[in-house]
């Protein structure tokens, strides 16, 4: 068996810097590093080889990532490939896919590894589209991967929206890991020194044979039109002085000075188009991998209402017949009209979703775009459906806007989100993932229109990777999409007991609970309330922050909520630079006396 690692050689955040006149990170002169997230598919890879078998790493990027590779060889890579040529420069996903695949196809490959996300964007396309142009299956976010004996098998656990869920895979295949799986190794220092540059193979597109027209800015369906950066939104104030009780109530004070402030508008929703042009269409994918209502795409139906004129949106269901609640939720979030493709099992394989989705742009060929939501399960399916259809592909979008010409301009965070990228597809449809948790939620009173469902009949292919077993670790009632307020809890909070102990005021106050990485690594909660780059992007009105240190990392998750407090003893404690209200304070001190205060505040 020949094993296939993806890498990506990323700047560090610390140091980004612009081309600003081609929209383009400078990836040469500042520091370069291996993305972590591919460097553990690199380590699942070396663990899993045999005796006789080899393992390839395969990079695309500039000539000075070449350097950086030289890890891949001193941790007990095999062979370490950069593709390196001008012509790339200014790839999307999509030209990346394909220098990449063009790469693979140039060496034995058997099982292809890569990591879920990379510390630069986050999307989560690449690996779903290398798959489907190398004609293989795939699996995304696995968080274990063992050899099945001696057969050519695998069987993984991958996560889920609510749980884990175990496969048998056989190979050829294309996998990519989560953060849990392992840990990255670490090279020898001598070892690496010993390496020279040579030791790394340099191949360009002509190695390759693959056309110019194929790559780079001119090959890509997407392109960059404005990237700005995020200016600092935060006035944080501390309270650190004076006995507890008094830092609280001054703390609670300006609270309630900041909610006193005037609401905004009320959130009135448009009519609908009174013409429902089929080049306005708008299509959602808005059931989940159990084939129900994904209840988190609900904001991104009203958002199409609110943020884009003359536009309409429409659900894509792929699952067991719609209910009659699940309808009636579409409705009054602004959905006009739906497509029902039914599905034998009862989990539904994202392949399902691809051909289902396929069989609805053969029906409605006119339409302008089809959104899914920016979760794993999301990006497997658009990613495969971008490769097989060439289209064009924006992640994790945070905003849309329409142009009078009907193409629509989208709006997508990167590098940790200090920067906003504006994206433009030369495609139609054109496709994106969205982070509904930003979005506001459908208002109380639902939106004009009406709505009905139309059957589409898709020859749904057989499942390759076959499903074994899942499990649930969250409960519904465990869901933080829409929720006025969220308590994030850090390692500050001494440990599960006193998690649980937190019930009683989640409950009192509406909250739901959000956790930091390492409070999830520590396996106090499951890992779907992990907010952060690797975790969920939420939007709340209120944000409390229990024991958080601040890192970088996880206080992206929380960038666009409306205010964060934050209770931590350490008075230099980072977190308290990204907040509205600071208290210098113990967590078991300071939660007492905030309990009542924020309960009144918020019944107002």
């Amino acid at each position: 068996m020949e094993f296939v690692v993806l890498l990506k050689v990323v700047p560090s955040l610390d140091t980004l810097r612009y081309d600003r006149a081609r929209y383009t990170v400078e990836r040469e002169g500042g520091p370069l590093f291996l993305n972590p997230f591919d460097q553990r598919a690199l380590r699942v890879a070396l663990e899993l080889r045999r005796p006789g078998e080899k393992v390839t790493a395969i990079s695309l990027g500039p000539p000075a990532a070449r350097s950086v590779l030289r890890e891949a060889r001193a941790v007990g890579a095999d062979r370490v490939v950069l593709v390196s040529d001008p012509a790339f420069s200014g790839s999307d996903t999509l030209a990346t896919a394909r220098g990449l695949s063009a790469a693979i196809g140039r060496i034995p490959h058997d099982v292809v590894l890569a990591g879920a996300w990379t510390t630069d964007s986050g999307t989560g396309q690449v690996g779903p589209e290398v798959a489907t142009l190398l004609g293989m299956p795939v699996l995304t976010h696995l968080r274990s991967l063992e050899r099945a004996g001696e057969k050519v098998e695998f069987e993984a656990t991958v996560d889920t929206p609510v749980g884990w869920a175990s496969y048998r895979v056989p190979a050829p295949v294309l996998l990519t890991v989560g953060e849990k799986i392992v840990k990255p190794l670490k090279p020898d220092p001598e070892a690496l020194a010993e390496l020279p540059d040579s030791a790394v193979e340099l191949w360009s597109l002509r190695d390759l044979s693959l056309s110019p027209d194929l790559v780079g800015a001119r090959g890509s369906p997407t392109s960059v039109e404005a990237v700005t950066e995020v200016a600092p939104t935060r006035s944080p104030r501390v309270f650190a002085g004076g006995p507890i009780a008094e830092r609280v109530a001054e703390g609670v004070a300006y609270l309630e000075s900041r909610w006193a402030r005037p609401d905004p508008a009320p959130d009135v929703i448009g009519s609908p188009p009174a013409h429902l042009a089929p080049d306005r269409e708008v299509l959602v994918l808005s059931s989940g991998p159990d084939g129900r209502l994904d209840g988190s795409t609900l904001a991104t139906l009203t958002e199409v209402r609110r943020a884009l004129a003359g536009f309409w949106p429409s659900v894509v269901w792929v699952g067991r017949e719609p209910d009659e609640a699940s309808t009636f939720r579409l409705a009054r979030a602004g959905a006009l009209a739906g497509y029902s493709v039914r599905a034998g099992s009862q989990n539904v394989e994202p392949a399902f979703v691809v051909g289902a989705v396929e069989a609805i742009l053969d029906r409605r060929p006119a339409a302008n775009a089809a959104i899914f939501p920016a979760n794993p399960f999301g990006q497997e399916v658009v990613g495969s459906v971008a490769a097989r259809r060439n289209l064009g592909l924006v992640g994790d979008v945070v905003a849309f806007h329409a142009e009078t010409d009907g193409s629509l301009r989208f709006s997508k965070p990167s590098f940790g989100d200090r920067t906003v990228a504006t994206i433009r597809c030369r495609t139609r449809p054109q496709l994106a993932t969205a982070r509904s948790g930003l979005f506001r939620p459908p208002p109380g009173d639902g939106c004009e229109g009406g709505f009905g469902w139309t059957t589409v009949r898709a020859a749904l292919p057989a499942p390759v990777n076959r499903r074994l077993s899942e499990g649930r670790e969250v409960t519904p009632a465990s869901d933080l999409e829409g929720r006025t307020v969220v308590v994030t809890v850090g390692m500050g909070v001494g440990g599960p007991e006193t998690i649980a102990r937190l019930q009683p005021i989640l409950d009192r106050w509406g909250a739901g609970l959000a956790a930091t990485r390492r409070v999830v690594d520590a396996g106090w909660v499951p890992r779907q309330l992990q907010v952060g780059l690797t975790g969920r992007a939420l939007a709340p009105r209120l944000a409390v922050l229990l024991g958080v240190s601040g890192a970088a990392n996880h206080m992206v998750g929380l960038r666009r909520a409306g205010t964060v407090v934050a209770v931590n003893p350490d008075p230099s404690a980072p977190v308290f630079r990204e907040v509205d209200v600071g208290l210098v304070a113990r967590v078991e001190e300071a939660l007492p006396l905030l309990e009542a205060p924020v309960a009144r505040l918020l019944r107002r």
